[in-house]
């Protein structure tokens, strides 16, 4: 099973690996981009949701056929998972409806039955093997960090997390049952806690139990690798991926990075994207780097990699190095991506969203289009990303996006002292909350940032927050330490439109007329606010949701973008006060 670009857009792909032939199962017009096979690989489920991503899960023939809905009688909704049993005998769905996280069981194709249901966001992270034990993920640092519900009863049992211990469920032994009717298998956990990311397991009437020898700096995952009681461990450290093999229940000191407990897997320098595990224990993965594209690896058991990225690819690439810049704090790390010629060089800080998760050593296609145009890319870590240890990303002081964007203000410093940026010519680039600290930046330190390009943002922190999802409220709880209402300093300071009057360098907004993230209210209150201190900027409205999926569509971006920084280093009139549309 797998998701690949047909024709611009991401459909599902049955793979036959005997034969080899592929299938294309899916013709979406906004894609697909969640997808699952049956335990015994007769049909494919596919999430059909449009490009609000709000639908049904279907379920279509492997080798060929007309798709039928996945489980009869569930309401359409946001998805929040799918799984199986061992044998495919039961199929479970969870979805999203208003402010409630719904889940239904039942025979593939047929009829579904509700088993839970509960007010928030949660996600179905596994079925344990013999069906009759749902594993459910919601805030990790919450109450329910993790609920077991019994689909014979309804019970359910509850792991709390914390602000000193988040939890996340992850799946279940798929070996744990085998030959022992009403068992319940060992629950796969990764637990948060003093400063660290620890492999963790729980069994029914015991306790979480932390396998400290599996302890990782940073952020990592784990899933089961066949034949024993064995892990297939990502790790995500600076950026990077790497793989290991790893005993469960080795009792050793000095943990994975001393040596003891894992075996890291032969991987070349870059990002693994996604990874599983056949029958046999090879490895299937999708890796990149900056100098890379995307291509497929397998990994033996053994540790032999059977497909190598083509060295060909690599030198098409513009060259990429890491920058560190020193703060009291910690180091920030940064990829910069030189163009052609000699420094120094316009440049454009392409900022990531998020804020929990991190730029990586990875394909980009837009840092390639921006590099190709003459400008040097920066992409920076700021505080708040994953990947850096707990401390790194919880650690700002509850300022929330001011401290981001001192880290963005530090980085720029550093290249510029270096001779390696035009001062003059910088500017701040970002999709979704990456859009947020663009707008933010652009107003907080109008001295740093010559334009701003903001995808889908925030810019009325506030109103956004009542017009968001009930789920990003959550993040937004957590971060800001509670609710406008109780905090409304710490979120006016937050708000890109407390500063709107400051913007001095012009800027290119693009919002949707449908998203439900950064829905299109706030954003038209922020150029609102442009508008009455006559800030030059150009607006531009899409139809649908937060991420126009097409690649069409994310060209015509670029595009935009492209054009607006080759105005606006030019002189050139790209907007007035009154803004523009397209």
């Amino acid at each position: 099973m797998e998701t690949r670009l047909i024709d611009g857009a991401a459909q599902a792909v049955a793979w036959d690996l005997r034969s080899g032939h592929r299938r294309v199962v899916t013709r979406r017009p906004h894609g697909v981009h969640l997808s699952e096979i049956e335990p015994d690989g007769s049909h494919i489920w596919w999430f059909d949701g449009g490009d609000a991503d709000y639908g049904q899960w279907r379920r279509s023939p492997f080798h060929g056929g007309d798709p039928r809905p996945g489980l009869l009688g569930v309401p359409l909704g946001k998805p929040r998972g799918v799984g199986f049993d061992r044998e495919g005998a039961l199929a479970a769905v969870c979805v999203g409806t208003a402010h409630r996280s719904r889940c239904f069981v039942g025979s593939p194709g047929g009829t579904g039955r509700e088993v839970h249901a509960a007010e928030g966001h949660r996600w179905l992270a596994d079925v344990s093997p013999d069906g009759t034990v749902l594993a459910l993920a919601g805030a990790p640092d919450g109450p329910d960090a993790v609920v077991l519900c019994d689909v014979r009863t309804g019970a359910t049992t509850t792991l709390a997390g914390s602000r000193e211990r988040r939890l996340w469920a992850l799946e279940f032994d798929p070996d744990g049952t085998a030959g022992m009717e009403g068992a319940v298998p060992q629950l796969l956990l990764m637990v948060e806690r003093d400063a660290a990311f620890t492999v963790a397991t729980w069994s029914p009437g015991g306790p979480v139990r932390c396998r400290d020898h599996l302890t990782f700096p940073s952020t990592a995952s784990a899933g089961w690798y066949p034949g024993g009681r064995r892990l297939l461990i990502q790790h995500e450290s600076a950026g990077r991926s790497r793989l290991l093999i790893a005993d469960l229940d080795r009792d050793a000191d000095g943990g994975v990075d001393g040596g003891a407990g894992g075996r890291e897997l032969p991987l070349p320098e870059g990002t693994v994207h996604d990874v599983s595990c056949a029958p046999d224990g090879s490895i299937h993965c999708i890796w990149s780097s900056a100098s890379s594209a995307a291509v497929p690896l397998v990994i033996d058991p053994d540790g032999n990699i059977a497909r190598a990225p083509a060295e060909g690819g690599q030198s098409q690439r513009s060259a990429t190095r890491d920058v560190w810049t020193a703060a009291d704090y910690g180091d920030i790390h940064s990829f910069l991506t030189s163009p052609s010629g000699d420094p120094p060089w316009p440049a454009v800080f392409l900022v990531h969203g998020g804020p929990a998760t991190h730029d990586r050593d990875g394909v980009d296609p837009r840092v390639e289009a921006l590099s190709q145009a003459g400008y040097a890319v920066v992409r920076t870590n700021y505080r708040g990303s994953t990947g850096y240890g707990p401390a790194w990303q919880h650690g700002f002081g509850r300022r929330v996006g001011l401290a981001q964007i001192e880290d963005l203000a530090a980085v720029r410093a550093q290249l510029v002292d270096q001779g390696l940026v035009a001062g003059d010519r910088v500017a701040v680039f970002g999709y979704s909350w990456g859009g947020y600290l663009a707008l933010l930046a652009m107003g907080v330190q109008p001295e740093l940032w010559s334009a701003g390009v903001a995808v889908y943002p925030i810019g009325d922190y506030v109103r956004c927050f009542a017009e968001t999802t009930p789920a990003l409220r959550e993040v937004d709880v957590a971060m800001f330490g509670g609710t406008p209402q109780q905090l409304p300093d710490r979120y006016a300071a937050a708000s890109p439109a407390t500063y709107a009057a400051h913007v001095r360098g012009p800027l290119l907004l693009i919002g949707a007329t449908g998203d439900e993230r950064c829905p299109a209210g706030q954003l038209e209150s922020y150029i609102g606010a442009l508008r009455r201190h006559a800030v030059p900027h150009q607006t531009v409205w899409r139809a649908g949701g937060h991420a126009g999926p097409h690649l069409d569509e994310q060209s015509r971006i670029m595009s935009l973008a492209l054009g607006f920084l080759g105005a606006s280093a030019s002189g050139v009139t790209v907007g007035s006060p009154k803004g523009g549309a397209a």
